[in-house]
């Protein structure tokens, strides 16, 4: 039998994935101890997920963006940053990375995060907290709101949600005209692998029009330099709903990867001081 090959040190691991531009080809790694978790959804679709056990009784859930996946630099980074004082998960939406199904740009995705909330709870954590980016966001947020008075939904107990757009007419450069003109033509679908993801029927949500039904806890951040979802997307949603913290960070891009290059010390601040309040 030939001899195993060892993988990798981790760094070499690492520093390929930060010099990997497109987020949906990254690897990045975990440094630390981390366990794979399989989540089923309610229409039978195999959701994979992370899970880094730290033996806390509270969980922080991360949810990545549009054309990336659990391993995007983005996501590790927020991860290891926050692992220790919390339980932390990642996982891949539907027709993303290594979960099942096809996307549907967010309406499909909702039954995905019920699934993350519902294994949580299952688990035993007593406190849920979900920081969600970009297209995670949006996700986040249009489900919560759609399902704020239902009983059956197992809500989290409080919301981040970063450079996340109230509505995806409202992000810059070709995406609007992709996700409203181009992703609804059946017969381009087979296209889509080539920004990220396998693509099904187009179902699209609006956080603009429910966001004012979210009850919980909620903090909106935003960079107002990002130039994939403009920063008129967190001021929208704030005025929505002004319950909502809101955090503005100057010269700031898009979503985890800007906190972390351009504010990562006033970010992970605001974020863990709003995560403590868990109890």
């Amino acid at each position: 039998m030939p001899p195993r090959r060892r993988p990798y040190p981790y760094a070499v691991r690492r520093l390929a994935a930060e010099f990997n531009p497109i987020p949906y080809l990254q690897r990045g790694v975990l440094s630390g101890p981390s366990e794979p978790l399989a989540v089923e959804t309610a229409d039978g679709v195999a959701i994979a997920a992370t899970i880094l056990p730290r033996g806390r009784s509270q969980l922080v859930i991360l949810c990545h963006g549009f054309g990336a996946s659990q391993q995007a630099v983005g996501v590790v980074w927020l991860a290891e940053q926050l692992a220790g004082p919390y339980d932390l998960l990642t996982f891949d939406w539907r027709g993303y990375g290594r979960s099942g199904g096809l996307a549907s740009l967010g309406g499909a995705e909702a039954l995905d995060l019920a699934a993350v909330l519902k294994t949580a709870r299952d688990l035993g954590y007593k406190q849920v907290a979900v920081v969600a980016e970009s297209m995670g966001g949006l996700i986040t947020l249009a489900t919560l709101g759609a399902e704020a008075n239902s009983p059956e939904f197992p809500l989290p107990d409080r919301v981040c949600a970063v450079s996340a757009p109230a509505d995806y007419a409202l992000t810059a450069g070709l995406r609007p005209q992709l996700v409203r003109y181009v992703a609804p033509v059946s017969w381009l679908r087979p296209v889509a692998p080539l920004l990220g993801f396998r693509l099904g029927e187009v179902r699209l949500p609006r956080p603009l029009d429910v966001i004012e039904r979210i009850g919980l806890p909620l903090l909106l951040t935003h960079g107002d330099r990002d130039n994939t979802v403009p920063v008129r997307s967190a001021y929208m949603l704030h005025e929505r709903n002004p319950a909502a913290a809101l955090h503005i960070y100057p010269g700031v891009d898009h979503a985890f990867v800007g906190m972390r290059d351009r504010a990562p010390g006033a970010f992970l601040r605001d974020l863990r001081s709003f995560l403590a309040q868990m109890g």
